[in-house]
């Protein structure tokens, strides 16, 4: 389906070396966790650090402020046996209370969590299509979870990876083509350089009443299996536009914008204007090398847009297979 890091939970240093049998010669690498590695640090990266299946080592999801101390030596003693691979960890979106996450606002958690954690990116999870009361639609504070993550990536110069949703539970709806492409390009739009979903294999719980993941709980595909291997095959098609972009400005455009977010005006010389026939859209300038772009991402989950840009000759048009035209 197009994903190259795997990342499960495991209890035991046993079931990863199982996980570690079953992957070999996949091209998919394992984000590595168990038990071990939180109680016997040293010994389980020492186990597995050769491994060129390994991606990198994961300390825990979703930490409020007060755990960033701890999980700052656990960082360090997983550095110390192996400095080689990424250390991950997920953070809380910004619709999580400041008081819940043990800081005066959201931008303080983000900014404590780099200065005090120290990791190579940071990661959040934010689902924003909901379905209530038989209504399907977008929470409005995506928007300003996107834009306080990737303002801050931007002033520290780091990546962010964010999130899809692959899997429904309540309140989310079963995901189809057009929720999961919002949610991964518009990530892109904000300078996103790792696309994660939420979840592959379907998980067992009878709180969240999880169902329609890309492999259901008798290990079979499902619909969402092949949408997500078709963005998935889209966005790899795209990684040269994407991967090692910087975001230079982001904004949207239409009669109102989303609460925190900016209208965009920031055009370069070559394009004049964008505008389109319905709710408005986000447009996004950034450059890759000696390349830049200007990208735009319907806003829309119901309808469809005209869009149309004023702009000089010279400027070109890259495909959704990554061709120039």
């Amino acid at each position: 389906a197009g994903f190259n890091i795997s990342f499960s939970h495991f209890k035991s240093n046993a079931q990863v070396e199982r996980a570690l049998g079953a992957m070999a010669g996949t091209g998919v690498r394992l984000m590595l966790t168990s038990h071990e590695l939180v109680d016997d640090t040293e010994a389980t990266v020492n186990r597995f650090k050769d491994c060129a299946d390994v991606a990198g080592w994961f300390l825990r999801d979703e930490p409020t402020a007060s755990g960033f101390p701890e999980l700052r030596q656990f960082r360090n003693r997983v550095y110390a046996a192996d400095s080689s691979r990424v250390v991950y960890l997920n953070l809380f979106p910004s619709m999580v209370d400041a008081k819940s996450l043990e800081v005066n606002d959201y931008d303080e958690y983000v900014n404590r969590f780099i200065d005090e954690v120290s990791l190579p990116m940071v990661s959040y999870d934010f689902y924003p299509i909901v379905d209530e009361d038989g209504s399907i639609h977008v929470r409005e504070q995506f928007y300003d979870n996107l834009e306080r993550v990737s303002r801050i990536c931007r002033e520290r110069d780091m990546p962010f990876w964010a999130f899809c949703l692959s899997t429904a539970h309540t309140p989310y709806p079963v995901p189809d083509n057009v929720h999961m492409r919002f949610e991964a390009f518009s990530a892109l739009a904000y300078g996103a350089q790792g696309i994660q979903y939420f979840t592959y294999w379907q998980p067992s719980s009878a709180r969240w009443n999880f169902h329609h993941a890309p492999i259901d709980e008798t290990g079979r595909r499902t619909n969402v299996y092949y949408l997500v291997k078709d963005l998935n095959r889209e966005i790899q098609d795209l990684s040269w536009v994407f991967l090692g972009a910087q975001v230079e400005a982001v904004g949207h455009t239409g009669e109102s914008i989303p609460a925190t977010s900016v209208r965009f005006a920031s055009y370069p010389h070559e394009i004049r204007s964008v505008e389109s026939d319905g709710q408005g859209v986000i447009v996004s300038r950034f450059v890759n090398g000696d390349k830049r772009f200007l990208m735009i991402v319907n806003r829309d989950i119901d309808h469809s847009q005209t869009v149309f840009v004023d702009k000089d000759a010279c400027v070109k048009r890259v495909t959704s297979d990554g061709r120039i035209v």
